[in-house]
């Protein structure tokens, strides 16, 4: 119960530290396909890291004293297929015992780190709209290049 709760505590920090460009979601990977913990950019839909409990033999998510013994964890953005479906397409995927979670939050603090420095330069690189300097321009066909 301990490491699950460090678990949670630590995915927190890591969306609190992320600046506002990454969401942490509780969800049902019954329900979604995707884990009992995940994280997605604020905007956009892809791509998401998504950490999910893994059980004892006869125990399943319904129970409510389950405690994990694991968690699996996996890398997956959405890829346009030939057909132009946009299925999760897992990039990275691994598992880590409940007594390792610091491993299990080190991997997902370098997904979020490495997802912020991209978000960051995509915005830089947006451009600002191009506006017409309030002076005018003297000259007939003067481009920018002149």
């Amino acid at each position: 119960m301990r490491n699950m709760m460090a678990l949670d505590d630590g995915l927190q920090r890591i969306e609190q530290q992320s600046q506002d460009r990454l969401i942490l979601l509780y969800d049902d990977p019954v329900t979604f396909g995707a884990g009992h913990f995940v994280l997605y950019p604020l905007h956009g839909s892809s791509p998401r890291f998504a950490i999910e409990e893994q059980f004892p033999p006869g125990v399943d998510w319904s129970d409510e004293n389950r405690v994990p013994v694991s968690w699996t964890w996996a890398s997956e953005a959405r890829l346009q297929q030939p057909d132009g479906s946009w299925p999760w397409v897992t990039l990275a995927e691994g598992e880590v015992a409940s007594a390792d979670y610091e491993t299990l939050l080190q991997i997902t603090g370098g997904w979020a780190d490495a997802l912020g420095e991209l978000i960051a330069r995509e915005e830089a690189l947006t451009t600002d709209p191009i506006t017409d300097h309030p002076m005018g321009r003297s000259g007939a066909g003067r481009t920018f290049l002149t």
